[in-house]
């Protein structure tokens, strides 16, 4: 990775982790009980995996969990989703995950696509800064209508019903 590319990597952690600081699960979906869901665990199960997850600080969910877990973004409910949104954006930023996170955002492939109405305006100019940054370097894999229609999901906020 170039060195400029590196330096606007680590700015858009930056921004990532400013905009999603004091982000908590609450009482969303946590990331090993997704990946319980996902293997059609019982209730007993699926409490003893959310036992051991992370609840209060996305920034300590370890790369691993969140490789392992990879299939969790179309598990997790909206309030799951919006904790985990940062720790999955900054994992593959850094490359460290290879899941297609951003490429979901960008094509909006979620679960829990309401969790959109948890967004702060910080939080909404940090996802479209990610959707933008691997358009223009990897800009031959997307369709400038695509990637329109995702800056303008962001970009307002979501009604709620």
């Amino acid at each position: 990775m170039g060195s400029e590319i590196q330096q606007r990597v680590d700015e858009l952690i930056t921004q990532i982790d400013a905009a999603f600081d004091g982000v908590v699960l609450g009482e969303g979906i946590s990331l090993w009980e997704s990946d319980g869901i996902d293997d059609y665990c019982g209730k007993n199960e699926l409490q003893a995996l959310r036992a051991k997850d992370e609840k209060i600080d996305w920034r300590k969910i370890p790369v691993d969990h969140l490789s392992h877990c990879n299939a969790a973004p179309s598990f997790l409910d909206a309030r799951g989703l919006y904790f985990h949104l940062p720790a999955f954006l900054t994992a593959e930023l850094r490359h460290e995950i290879d899941v297609g996170f951003i490429d979901r955002l960008i094509f909006d492939s979620f679960g829990a696509p309401e969790f959109k109405t948890l967004l702060t305006p910080s939080q909404r100019h940090a996802i479209i800064a990610c959707i933008s940054f691997c358009v223009s370097n990897y800009e031959s894999c997307y369709d400038a209508a695509i990637i329109s229609e995702a800056i303008m999901r962001y970009s307002l906020p979501e009604k709620t019903n």
